[in-house]
């Protein structure tokens, strides 16, 4: 062999070997957390199968709670070491119709009902502590299988609230418990509110016959006030609405305010000229102001999402300021223009939906100065009914698509605005989709799964489906928005090779357990046979 010949043989040895190494290293790199975070991983555990799992996490102890079929199991953790202790282990008796968890005070609270009684359990998070059971509800009228409120914000999986609604005040302080009377369409609605401290005291109660039929209302959104004041909202039909259908029907949005003395109900109306609103939540601020935040459309065409709002009420209960803002046109031009291109290039169906449609408001966040933050995201489900010899079979998709962030000023101006996409679609409720998000220093994160061939997409591109459930390489994601400047990037946080393997697809976003310093606890699974805890902390 020439030396020519060697020397290229040599040379292209060490080319090869050269580039092997640096794909070796490429594609070994795992995506970390930003430096903004940092994690940490318990040992593994043998798990539970179960229906629904809920979270309470306090001080230095961990709880979950997962329902079976006839029981509850009740699982104790030290946060110090991420680990189970087994000899706390508690299997209880489930003798109702479970409906949800929550930590008052020290104790995590279960809430389960038997036909018209509501009932809470309190259980301790340090020992095998299953006090006994409390009634809190019950009526001699009868309570309505339809809440009718339609709004979930703030509730388990964004799903069906059956009879009864359990909600705490923005401090923790006060329990809110809500239910709905069975009333004729031509009578006046009529809905139940008890308020109870978080030993389950009861502070107050009252029956409160409404001041419209129910074939003119709509309920909407509730809450209570860090003073135990009950606010909702609710759509009030021009005419009689059998099915109250918002898009063909002429309606406005009115804000009711309860107490337990004096007995009137102080109402006003949201009034945005031209306008309907879609979807708003109740939030109350830091400093104790009560807001209603959220979408509205132009009444010619009330399918789509046209701009933002945020309304005050002073303290009687009254609307007292609105602050408002169409979507800036050059924003709704681009919307256009981008979806007109993914349809021409086939990555996007020409009947799919619109961008503006059916928005939910997820969160909103208020600033120091005034201004808010709107969170929100298209989400939607279809039914498909099938029939065979044996009867007929409904099924549900249920989607969970882009995040729209939106800042409104306080003299009204849209000062920033974001499509961040994201295509989420299960058949099994919300589970592992939607998203979560939280402010630190000046910044918003937006947590959601996504998968791994969406890293690299661009804003303006049409994502990769996410299917509920996927036992392939997915991500946890987050999108992460300046406040001030409204730059937005899009980050890879962790996927199940980092947690020892685990399973991201079953991490219920919406469930975890919380502290003080915003550590935020979850658990995975491994995908055969154990579960382990992770815990994702601010970096110091």
């Amino acid at each position: 062999m020439s030396i020519v010949q060697n020397f290229n043989k040599k040379y292209t040895q060490s080319l090869f070997l050269c580039f092997f190494l640096i794909s070796s290293y490429v594609f070994a790199q795992k995506p970390v957390l930003l430096d903004d975070f940092t994690f940490k991983i318990g040992e593994k555990y043998k798990r539970i199968k179960s229906l629904n799992t809920y979270y309470v996490a306090s001080g230095d102890r961990f709880l979950s709670v997962k329902k079976g079929r006839n029981s509850m199991t009740v699982q104790r953790y030290a946060l110090k070491d991420l680990k189970e202790n087994v000899k706390l282990r508690q299997v209880i008796e489930d003798k109702g119709d479970f409906q949800t968890v929550m930590k008052l005070g020290n104790k995590a609270v279960v809430f389960y009902t038997i036909r018209d009684k509501a009932f809470a359990q309190k259980l301790s998070l340090t020992g095998i502590v299953a006090e006994k059971p409390i009634q809190l509800a019950f009526d001699k009228e009868n309570i309505d299988n339809d809440f009718s409120f339609k709004s979930t914000y703030g509730f388990d999986a964004g799903g069906r609230i059956n009879k009864f609604a359990f909600k705490k005040s923005p401090d923790g302080t006060k329990l809110l418990v809500l239910y709905r009377i069975q009333t004729a369409q031509d009578k006046a609605d009529k809905i139940g509110i008890l308020v109870y401290d978080t030993s389950l005291k009861l502070i107050w109660r009252r029956k409160v016959t409404l001041p419209y039929t129910t074939n003119k209302i709509e309920n909407e959104d509730f809450t209570i006030d860090n003073a135990g004041d009950f606010y909702m909202t609710a759509s009030v039909f021009n005419g009689d609405s059998s099915d109250k259908d918002k898009i063909k029907s002429s309606y406005r949005t009115e804000v009711f305010k309860i107490k337990e003395n004096p007995k009137e109900i102080i109402k006003s109306k949201i009034d945005i000229s031209g306008k309907s609103i879609t979807n708003a939540i109740i939030n109350v601020t830091s400093s104790g102001v009560i807001k209603i935040s959220g979408f509205y459309s132009n009444n010619d065409n009330k399918e789509e999402t046209s701009g933002v709002f945020s309304a005050s009420l002073d303290e009687t209960g009254v609307v007292n300021n609105t602050v408002k803002s169409d979507f800036p046109s050059d924003v709704m031009e681009q919307y256009v223009l981008k979806r007109e291109e993914r349809v021409n290039e086939g990555t996007q169906r020409e009947d799919d939906k619109k961008d503006l449609e059916d928005l939910k408001v997820n969160n909103v966040v208020f600033n120091g100065d005034g201004s808010s933050v709107i969170f929100g995201e298209q989400r939607y489900a279809e039914s498909f009914t099938t029939s065979s010899s044996s009867g007929s079979r409904t099924t549900y998709k249920y989607y969970y698509r882009d995040i729209f962030a939106i800042k409104l000023s306080t003299q009204g101006n849209v000062d920033w605005m974001h499509k961040l996409p994201k295509f989420q679609m299960g058949t099994q409720g919300k589970r592992s989709m939607s998203y979560f998000n939280f402010r630190n220093q000046g910044k918003h994160y937006l947590f959601y799964i996504d998968d791994f061939t969406n890293l690299k997409r661009t804003l303006d591109e049409f994502p990769t489906r996410y299917f509920d459930g996927k036992k392939e390489f997915i991500y946890l994601t987050s999108y992460v928005i300046n406040d001030a400047t409204g730059e937005v990037t899009k980050e890879p946080i962790l996927t199940g090779s980092d947690i020892r393997n685990a399973r991201l697809d079953v991490m219920e976003l919406s469930k975890y357990g919380t502290l003080p310093n915003k550590d935020m606890i979850f658990e995975a699974y491994d995908g055969k046979k154990n579960n382990l805890l992770l815990k994702i902390s601010l970096a110091k």
